[in-house]
This record gives structure tokens, C-alpha cells and sequence, in this order.
């Protein structure tokens, strides 16, 4: 649907074990990471079912093949668009995959931004949705170091934990509980599930809703925990997951499991 102004939409994508999220607001659009080559039929199926040749700004939060590889495929082979390519690392990053989009992006002559912890920016102009970026510095592990953020709509938030989970999520817990906004709506976890989340943080956050992308199975112990915890969770692997709001009071979720009918 035609989406207009003032709404915040979120798309958290079918695509494996893997992260990839359209984020819209007023018009401005973000594609936060995308999955990886092997799965790429969930990245090129979601994008056309909203008919997105390109984005504003391309947001990837660390370099492993199953957040960032799709994203350099679609600026390589796709014909892909993006107004800027943001992500934490400084540029000439001695990473393979990441000096590959680098050189992809110069390529294109798109600009390269890097962002750093407490950085924030704005989706849609003035009165869109603010987007607030959170690293962990304390360890040189992709994962532990990802780039987290918030993403906050008038009233209503989601906060997207990357890869960060173990070890940086208990120090965070520890010693930027106050100093971080962790508490949302909407919670994506850590690091696909594969792991239980940390009690004082999930606390923090206290969400209505828990996304993991990852299947039942592979998020056994962190779907446990937020069982105990009476939270809801939704997985990607089941449906891609919708959220909208206007920024008011509550949240429109829906999950499509057209895949399923036969």
C-alpha cells in the first residue's frame, strides 16, 4: 500500500538465517543489511514484492556475508541504488568482504559514511523517525562490535541488536544500562537468537515484541527464555514480519505466510 505521510513501516525480511530490514518514514527509505548470496531469492522476493529498485541510505552493521554480502551483490549485479552506504568501519578496512563493497561503492560513486557510537540521523525530514547508532568497542570480534540501533517514530521504538550478544551484551549491560535508550516496542534480537539474551538488558528493553531470525530450532534457548519471560516472538524464517505505526499508541503487526499455501 501507498504509504503517505507520517507512518513508520517496517519490514523485518524472509531470508534465512539472516538479517535484512526495509525501514520507511515520510517517504525516505533504509535497507539495514540483507543477507547473503546463497539465500538470495528471500532478498531479490522481498524487494520486488514492494517494488524497491534502491534506497536512500544502505545501513550495514558489520561485515559478515550473512548481513553484508546481498548488499554488495545488489549494487554489483542488480543495478541497485542507494543514496549512501553507511557502516561502522573506517574506510580501506582490512576485511575482505568489506574492501569488496568499498570498492563496489566507489564504483558506483556512492558516498560512504562511516558512523561511530551515539551518531544519530533522521529518516524522513524533520518529522521523520529518528535513527540512533550504539557500538561496542570493547572487543575486536565482528559480532560483539556490530552496529545496534534505535529507531524512534513520535512514541513508539524499535531497537535492532546486530550481532551483539555474550560477553558485549553483559558488559553493556554493566556499564551502559544508563546511558544507552535501550527500552522499546519492538526488539530485534542478538545475534539471530542463537543464544539467550542478556536478563538485565531484555529487562531494559522490555518489549511487546521480539523478532528473531532465525527458525524455532536453531533459537531454542532464547525462544525458552522469552517463553519464560511471557514475551511475545515472532521468527523471519516463518514470514516476513510487518510492523507500522503512526507514532501513537500501539503497532500494526502482521506476519505473511503466503510461502506456506499450496
Amino acid at each position: 500500500e501507498d504509504q503517505g505521510e507520517g507512518m513508520l513501516e517496517i519490514w523485518f525480511g524472509r531470508v534465512s538465517v539472516c538479517d535484512c530490514f526495509i525501514v520507511r518514514c515520510n517517504g525516505e527509505t533504509m535497507m539495514i543489511d540483507g543477507g547473503m548470496v546463497l539465500h538470495r531469492a528471500g532478498t531479490l522476493l522481498l524487494l520486488e514484492k514492494l517494488g524497491i529498485t534502491g534506497v536512500d541510505y544502505l545501513f550495514n552493521t558489520h561485515h559478515h556475508d550473512d548481513h553484508l554480502e546481498m548488499q554488495e551483490y545488489l549494487l554489483r549485479k542488480q543495478g541497485f541504488n542507494a543514496g549512501v552506504f553507511m557502516t561502522p568501519y573506517e574506510r580501506d578496512h582490512n576485511v575482505a568482504l568489506q574492501k569488496k563493497m568499498q570498492a563496489t561503492v566507489d564504483a558506483r560513486e556512492i558516498p560512504f559514511r562511516t558512523l561511530h557510537h551515539g551518531d544519530s540521523m533522521m529518516l524522513g525530514g524533520e518529522n521523520g523517525a529518528k535513527v540512533e547508532f550504539f557500538r561496542w568497542m570493547g572487543s575486536t570480534d565482528a559480532n560483539y562490535s556490530s552496529m545496534m540501533c534505535k529507531i524512534t517514530y513520535k512514541e513508539r521504538s524499535v531497537f535492532l541488536m546486530a550481532d551483539v550478544t555474550g560477553l558485549a551484551q553483559k558488559t553493556l549491560a554493566e556499564e551502559q544500562l544508563d546511558t544507552i535508550p535501550w527500552d522499546a516496542d519492538i526488539f530485534k534480537v542478538g545475534h539471530h537468537g542463537y543464544s539467550r539474551q542478556d536478563a538485565t538488558l531484555l529487562d531494559a528493553i522490555s518489549p511487546d515484541l521480539c523478532v528473531i531470525t532465525n527458525s524455532k530450532a536453531g533459537a531454542e534457548k532464547c525462544v525458552k527464555q522469552l517463553d519464560k519471560e511471557g514475551l511475545t516472538w515472532r521468527n523471519t524464517p516463518t514470514g516476513t514480519i510487518y510492523a507500522r505505526t503512526d507514532g501513537g499508541e500501539e503497532w500494526v503487526y502482521t506476519q505473511d505466510k503466503s510461502h506456506l499455501k499450496k
